[in-house]
């Protein structure tokens, strides 16, 4: 049976992978945002208001230590559970989740319904595509070539995605592969080493909230992809993910570089696969 599945973006403006899913006994449709940087220990993050139509009952409020978001602190969350959720082929029953009230946030943010995010916990014991360019997610697809193979390692402490990638022909840098990261972003310390000139100022938001940042263009390759973006992140945010990751984490691949490719992500394999692909536009 096919797992491919379409998704579009939140928004113009915040373009997070969105698909349709299906959430409670009474399988309520639902948009859920697929993250690979939600790494916390649940397989689906809802918003309150979600929580309160489906009348799940819930625990106190629960604060993490540390957070791989980009912007301020942790973000308090409440635990349920779930009686059923599926997306595509995927379907779970009795399933653990966090209520957040930074999803509502982000509907108010982006103007159009955000229910829940699902990520590494979701995640984690498939082989999946996305394919930006034919907007589709596919559940069950098939394994690349062994010569294309990427391996990646996970946080040895939140399980975010590792790869080796190269800025401005050096390298090779530490990206995390981020769906849920609309900027590409780099450290400091990447930056200078790669030789990226900063040459303004601007504001970029994350799950915790905005912070400042200094922008810079840089070409960027993973594997045999490489494109050159315009307005990467500066941000020494970058160390405190990689604290709390419990790993290095010199900069984030965002969808400035992901759109126009299909990027194939097998958790069970440590591997991945990118293609580039020919784009009708940009974001």
């Amino acid at each position: 049976m096919s797992g491919a599945i379409p998704f579009d973006y939140a928004s113009q403006q915040a373009p997070l992978i969105v698909v349709e899913g299906q959430l409670g006994e009474k399988a309520e449709n639902g948009r859920i945002v697929v993250d690979t940087g939600a790494t916390a220990p649940f397989p689906i993050f809802l918003s309150v208001s979600q929580a309160q139509r489906l009348y799940l009952p819930l625990s106190g409020d629960v604060t993490p230590e540390s957070s791989t978001a980009i912007g301020g602190g942790p973000q308090t969350y409440r635990e349920g559970e779930l009686p059923a959720f599926s997306i595509g082929p995927i379907k779970l029953e009795h399933a653990k989740v966090a209520v957040l009230p930074m999803i509502d946030a982000m509907t108010r943010q982006v103007g159009t319904p955000v229910d829940a995010i699902v990520g590494y916990q979701f995640l984690r014991n498939y082989r999946f595509s996305i394919d930006y360019v034919a907007h589709q997610i596919d559940f069950a697809a098939a394994m690349g070539r062994d010569a294309d193979a990427l391996p990646f390692s996970l946080g040895l402490k939140k399980p975010l995605i590792l790869v080796q990638a190269t800025v401005n022909g050096t390298g090779p840098f530490t990206f995390e592969i981020d769906t849920g990261a609309t900027v590409t972003t780099l450290s400091p310390d990447a930056a200078e080493h790669a030789g990226v000139v900063a040459t303004g100022d601007g504001v970029l938001g994350g799950a915790g909230g905005t912070v400042a940042v200094r922008r810079g263009d840089a070409r960027i390759t993973l594997g045999a992809v490489s494109y050159d973006l315009r307005n990467v992140s500066i941000s020494d945010r970058l160390s405190a993910v990689s604290s709390a990751a419990g790993s290095t984490v010199d900069g984030i691949l965002g969808l400035d570089f992901l759109y126009r490719t299909k990027l194939t992500i097998d958790y069970p394999g440590a591997k991945v696969w990118i293609v580039g692909m020919s784009s009708p536009g940009t974001q």
